[in-house]
């Protein structure tokens, strides 16, 4: 018989062997006793099946009362395919997400399964932080903005603010199912998800405590950042734009400072000044005033 849970994480992986450790053992350390992890390792090559299967052998040898299920992809699908493959596998009321690199603290599923539950709630998010991988802290990332909960606020507050961060979302698996899960995008695919989210008129709430580390990486490594990262940063920008109609100007000329300074820290992290430059002045023409500010606050974490 299959049992079933409250709450399914879905880890997917791709290219990390110490990191994804670091992360199924903090899963480990919940102080939650109802919930399963569905790792779907996306990395298609015999090497690197081999050895995450080994991490999930060795890792329930380590922690036998931890169920773990193990999902193969055949071929490399990416992390939004990859991540629905995880959500077809669960078996749990409720589902949220790590990434292979990050960390959960110790009340972080316990704590957002209490809220969804107390609440009646179809998804949510709490607060995040980002380090780099010398542990320097990078954001932040709280959620004050979110004051109304109607789809048309919900919407504006995305566009502007990105109500993101795959591993601090938490939906009922009914919900994620009704929504079609991820789109086939990689890069951002969990702007898209929260699109979704917001347009099925799901009931959403915002905890604001953090129990989420993650990390972004300098030098392009990964998904998160490089050239993948400007990539899918463009496209999110232009994707926007059909939703302009929803904005005031001052909101307008805000996403555009936002998206020409998440370019320039891109290319900070890659050690690539020029177009560090180039897009630090263009977010400085777009709204000088909350530009200074942002990179101020950036100045301070880092």
């Amino acid at each position: 018989m299959n049992e079933l849970y409250k709450v399914s994480v879905i880890v997917a992986t791709y290219r990390r062997e110490q990191e994804l450790t670091r992360a199924l053992v903090s899963l480990a350390e919940q102080d939650f006793d109802s919930f399963e992890i569905i790792l779907v390792d996306d990395n298609a090559d015999p090497i690197w099946h081999e050895k995450v299967l080994e991490i999930s052998r060795d890792f329930q040898i380590r922690f036998p009362k931890v169920p773990l299920t193990y999902v193969r992809n055949t071929q490399n699908l990416g992390s939004a395919e990859t991540r629905n493959q995880g959500i077809s596998a669960a078996r749990g009321e409720y589902i949220t997400f790590l990434d292979d690199d990050d960390v959960y603290f110790p009340q972080k599923i316990s704590a957002q399964y209490a809220f969804m539950r107390e609440n009646e709630l179809d998804y949510s998010v709490t607060d995040l932080d980002l380090y780099y991988d010398d542990e320097t802290l990078s954001e932040h990332r709280t959620r004050g903005y979110l004051k109304m909960a109607d789809r048309d606020s919900l919407m504006r507050y995305h566009l502007v603010h990105r109500i993101t961060g795959t591993d601090s979302l938490m939906l009922t698996k009914a919900y994620l199912e009704r929504i079609g899960g991820f789109p086939p995008v990689n890069v951002g695919d969990e702007f898209y998800l929260v699109e979704r989210a917001i347009l099925g008129a799901g009931k959403f709430g915002y905890l604001p405590r953090c129990d989420v580390k993650a990390y972004v990486h300098r030098g392009g490594g990964g998904l998160s950042s490089g050239e993948q990262k400007i990539d899918g940063e463009k496209r999110i920008y232009a994707y926007k734009k059909q939703y302009y109609p929803l904005l005031d100007k001052k909101s307008i000329r805000y996403i555009r400072m936002r998206h020409h300074a998440v370019l320039a820290f891109a290319y900070l992290r890659m050690n690539r000044m020029g177009g560090f430059f180039k897009e630090a002045v263009f977010s400085f023409i777009a709204s000088p005033v909350a530009c200074v500010r942002l990179f101020r606050e950036r100045k301070k974490k880092t």
